[in-house]
């Protein structure tokens, strides 16, 4: 198999394969029938939606290959591998205004004590170096979710997998009847496996890294050669029945995500959702929605437990970031809070290596690690030293508006379509002051004009454009002017989202 068809096939399956869902293209399908020139909207500004608490990313705190194969021994990591001004403006330019970092467990946090039992920092300056970013960039905290547990804790005594050997606890091992420290206790072991998920947490805390969700494990279905851990729905649920009491405990403040596969059945947290007596341990349901087409929240499915839905990993796993993708993701964040009434959306890597395979796609920012000084500079990237990083514009673009535009705890309001089309998309909410803010986004191959009823009498509204290449000082948009009225109708380019904010 030649490299790329391998590595294709790697990315594929730690998303898209698992899901089943085609991964959106770098160039956007044609459409079926012209789109309209306009349309006609209602904004219904006394009619509150969800609080959209903010927005989150993951950080790569340790290494990984290139493509996903393996996890080596170098530290290659951020922040560690930026200098000490590159940082500054990593936490100022680019990580101000997050509210979440997804950590990952057992991956990008996974050095270990002497009994494999817990996660430390690897090198001595890791968790201080994520309080740093942390305290600088004005993060309310983490989301540590399991990508695998500490060896210990395995049938096969390792992070990894995909080689044959059982990548799953060791209580759902063949011969868990005959091992020598739990002969088949399964109780006893689980116990022993939640105190440990908690002094993870408590390492946390010590060392000063505030903590806002907790997750059991990152895609139960994937048996990988990166940190992986197996799991069918009933052991998925057995075990966060042991461990999730714990986490209450420990603090009951920490939001309880579950279950981070693929579908909307969630079928890995359904049994303890079906219980009232355990339904309790679930704060937020989570989907994995990697490289999706926005239109897959237009059809979500009504859930029977009520409880808030949200998405944490998006990325593109096969091909690099183009401006059709920027839109895509534009209208994926828009359709999340406006139709899935999601009270956040994820970002995967805030910066990726450069040099990494998957590194367009995946990424906001590249950086140059600080051990990459034996090439010349990257031609892509004209000037960039090791220890120093740049934008992804395509990806940041899309997801940095949404940073720069939206506010911690504003709030969706109604919004009715008079037609829905896919490729032409608004979002409404109020910034945390009370004033509205009307997004609008066009894909549609054409120029269109947005019609839409304010729901205000006399209010002046002024606008913020964004395209794939185009994002203004500070990445806050080219301003447009300012249109007043009951109704305002801006007309908006193909490929182009603009944010109408009342003043």
């Amino acid at each position: 198999m030649k490299f790329f068809d391998s590595l294709f096939l790697a990315l594929a399956l730690c998303g898209v394969a698992a899901s089943g869902r085609a991964e959106y293209p770098v160039q956007r399908p044609a459409r079926t029938h012209a789109a309209p020139a306009e349309s006609s909207f209602t904004i219904y500004p006394e009619q509150p939606k969800q609080i959209i608490k903010g927005l989150g990313f993951e950080i790569q705190s340790d290494s990984i290959a290139s493509g996903n194969l393996g996890l080596p021994e170098a530290t290659t990591s951020v922040p560690h591998d930026l200098l000490p001004a590159e940082r500054e403006r990593f936490y100022h330019e680019l990580l101000k205004g997050f509210r979440y970092c997804r950590l990952a467990g057992g991956l990008y946090w996974r050095g270990l004590d002497a009994e494999q039992k817990f996660l430390q920092p690897r090198w001595p300056e890791q968790l201080v170096e994520l309080r740093e970013m942390i305290q600088s960039a004005g993060i309310e905290g983490v989301s540590l979710e399991y990508w695998s547990p500490a060896p210990f804790w395995k049938a096969n005594r390792k992070y990894t997998g995909a080689d044959g050997s059982e990548n799953m606890l060791r209580c759902f091992g063949r011969n868990f009847a005959d091992d020598p420290e739990y002969h088949g206790d399964t109780n006893r072991f689980l116990a022993d496996f939640a105190i440990a998920n908690r002094r993870d947490l408590e390492t946390l805390r010590a060392n000063g890294i505030p903590i806002s969700m907790w997750g059991l494990k990152n895609e139960p279905t994937v048996d990988q050669k990166y940190s992986s851990c197996k799991f069918t729905p009933a052991q998925y649920a057995k075990t966060f029945l042991a461990v999730a009491p714990q986490v209450r405990a420990f603090d009951p403040k920490i939001r309880i995500i579950a279950d981070t596969a693929f579908g909307w059945d969630f079928k890995f947290i359904r049994p303890v959702l079906n219980d009232s007596k355990t339904s309790g341990l679930v704060d937020d349901l989570v989907i994995h929605h990697v490289g999706s087409d926005a239109n897959v929240i237009l059809d979500i499915p009504k859930e029977k437990t009520g409880k808030p839905r949200f998405q944490n990993e998006f990325e593109y796993l096969a091909g690099p970031a183009s401006p059709a993708r920027c839109l895509n993701t534009v209208q994926h964040i828009m359709n999340w809070f406006q139709v899935g009434e999601a009270p956040t959306w994820f970002w995967i890597h805030a910066l990726k290596p450069a040099a990494n395979a998957e590194a367009s796609g995946y990424s906001l920012g590249l950086w140059r690690p600080a051990n990459d000084t034996n090439v010349a500079d990257n031609p892509q990237f004209p000037g960039l030293k090791p220890g120093g990083w740049t934008w992804n514009k395509y990806n940041w673009h899309a997801v940095g508006s949404f940073v720069r535009h939206l506010p911690w705890d504003s709030r969706a309001v109604e919004v009715t379509e008079e037609t829905r089309d896919p490729d032409l998309r608004i979002f409404a909410f109020k910034k945390p002051d009370g004033k509205l803010t009307i997004v609008l986004s066009n894909r549609s191959f054409h120029e269109h004009t947005f019609h839409f009823a304010t729901g205000l009498s006399g209010a002046t509204f002024k606008g913020f454009r964004y395209t794939p290449d185009m994002a203004g000082e500070n990445f806050m948009g080219v301003e447009i002017g300012t249109l007043r009225g009951d109704t305002i109708s801006p007309k908006l380019g193909d490929l182009t989202w603009e944010f109408w904010e009342q003043q």
